[in-house]
């Protein structure tokens, strides 16, 4: 079985057409989970639930067809490489689920000093791109739905407080080898010298960049336009 990438998205805005030009050109086929446009201008006034009812939904019909799920953001987020290398660096993880991790504790502060200890940067949970076997995402997922519909946090909210209850096998994406996000004093830390962005803190090249935060990614897309 192969793997598929999966994300949601409605009206197109944001980066959406480099995230889609940039999948199509690294042979990645986004799957839409859900293509309605959610209520809301910002993203505390978001109907969050719908992402995770998207993705419950989605691997629940899907779990027998694909052997990876790959669920990412759609309007800020774009690629550097398909699935040979995303599947490696997966692997070498050695977790059945993998999100992204970022350099700031959000959308709770105060959860910060909960986290493990690590000697990287990004040592906090992110959710704009997760990963995992189709054996694992099917408790995750509907766990995290039931969770998503009482409708009190953000996917990311829920999915942080299920990482340091330990319910799951996540582990996080710390070094950014397969993400790295661009918030905050972020961009600093990246080398454009060389055909790929690289990272100066840990050595890695990664395979998606994520404007979180309203970070632009607008010196990505050139560098890695075609």
């Amino acid at each position: 079985m192969k793997p598929v990438l999966v994300s949601t998205w409605g009206k197109p805005q944001k980066y959406f057409s480099a995230f889609m030009d940039t999948a199509g050109r690294n042979g990645l086929e986004p799957q839409n989970a859900d293509p309605n446009d959610w209520p809301g201008v910002d993203w505390s006034q978001r109907e969050w639930f719908r992402k995770s009812e998207a993705q419950a939904r989605f691997v629940r019909e899907h779990a027998n067809e694909y052997s990876h799920f790959a669920f990412s953001d759609a309007y800020d987020i774009v690629f550097t490489t398909g699935w040979p290398e995303i599947l490696r660096k997966f692997e070498k993880i050695n977790s059945p689920i993998v999100f992204g991790a970022e350099s700031y504790c959000w959308p709770d502060i105060n959860q910060a000093g909960l986290y493990p200890a690590s000697p990287h940067r990004c040592r906090y949970l992110n959710a704009g791109f997760w990963m995992s076997t189709a054996e694992a995402a099917v408790p995750f997922t509907q766990e995290l739905a039931t969770i998503a519909a009482k409708r009190e946090k953000c996917d990311q909210g829920i999915v942080a407080d299920m990482f340091l209850s330990r319910r799951h096998p996540i582990a996080l994406d710390s070094a950014c080898s397969l993400l790295f996000c661009m918030n905050l004093d972020s961009p600093n830390f990246l080398d454009m010298s060389g055909p790929r962005p690289r990272t100066t803190d840990t050595g890695e090249e990664p395979c998606l960049f994520h404007g979180n935060g309203n970070a632009s990614l607008l010196g990505i897309c050139a560098k890695i336009g075609p």
